[in-house]
């Protein structure tokens, strides 16, 4: 089963879909499509203060907007972090946590 967030406007359909084998992102505007890339290639995941969630994956960074009240989104973005953080490979050292952000 994928989680989805849904983020289009007028002029851009978007979506972030999350599954068990990774992501699919899609920003369909004038020349833009579908990628789709398996967690072990996401570098980073960062949400930001205006509930914009981002991802890395090489030197592209791709952005979408999130609701915190909505419960699918926050299932969705945990599901990214946890499958990000376990295809990651243990190197030494203090594990790092991904911090949890109430609203």
């Amino acid at each position: 089963m994928a989680l989805v967030i849904r983020a289009s406007s007028f002029f851009v359909k978007k979506y972030l879909k999350v599954a068990d084998w990774g992501v699919q992102y899609m920003e369909a505007a004038v020349t833009s499509g579908k990628r789709k890339f398996n967690f072990g290639q996401i570098d980073y995941v960062l949400l930001a203060e205006d509930n914009t969630l981002s991802f890395q994956v090489g030197q592209e960074v791709f952005s979408i907007k999130t609701k915190p009240g909505k419960q699918k989104h926050q299932m969705a973005i945990d599901l990214l972090i946890k499958s990000v953080t376990a295809s990651q490979p243990r190197v030494g050292g203090f594990p790092v946590l991904p911090a949890v952000v109430q609203p």
